[in-house]
């Protein structure tokens, strides 16, 4: 790199990164209602206000994650990263639960939901990946100008 080359100030990185965690926000404010559904019915109080919960944390950190990269800030770096580690977390989660015969977030069969588990970790580890690389960190530093 010669000396007039400047690195890249990583909205490459950092403008994916955000719309990922926002569309995974959405994702799980879809969780959020069918939480929400699932308390009003009949059903296991404690399942389902744990399938609530859970989705609304992960939801809540995803979009204040990606809206402040967007903005170009720190802490959107931070809460994507956060909320990226905590959905890949959960489907965790989900796959040992399953595995003990406990099963949440809507899933109520008692096959182990590892495909559905697999779909689910490849946004969220490219999320986590483009939110922590070093062009992200350098684009929420120099900012939009």
């Amino acid at each position: 790199m010669s000396t007039d080359e400047q690195p890249s100030r990583g909205g490459g990185t950092g403008i994916p990164a955000a719309i990922l965690a926002l569309l995974g926000g959405i994702f799980h404010l879809v969780g959020v209602a069918g939480g929400a559904v699932m308390l009003a019915g009949d059903g296991a109080l404690g399942r389902a206000l744990l399938t609530f919960l859970l989705h609304l944390i992960v939801a809540a950190l995803l979009i204040v994650g990606g809206v402040g990269l967007i903005l170009a800030k720190r802490f959107g770096r931070m809460f994507t990263i956060t909320g990226a580690a905590a959905a890949l977390l959960l489907y965790v989660m989900v796959l040992v639960l399953a595995a003990a015969g406990v099963h949440f977030l809507g899933l109520s069969d008692t096959a182990m939901p590892v495909g559905y588990t697999a779909v689910l970790c490849v946004p969220a580890v490219a999320t986590l990946a483009l939110a922590v690389a070093p062009p992200t960190a350098r684009w929420v530093t120099s900012g939009w100008s």
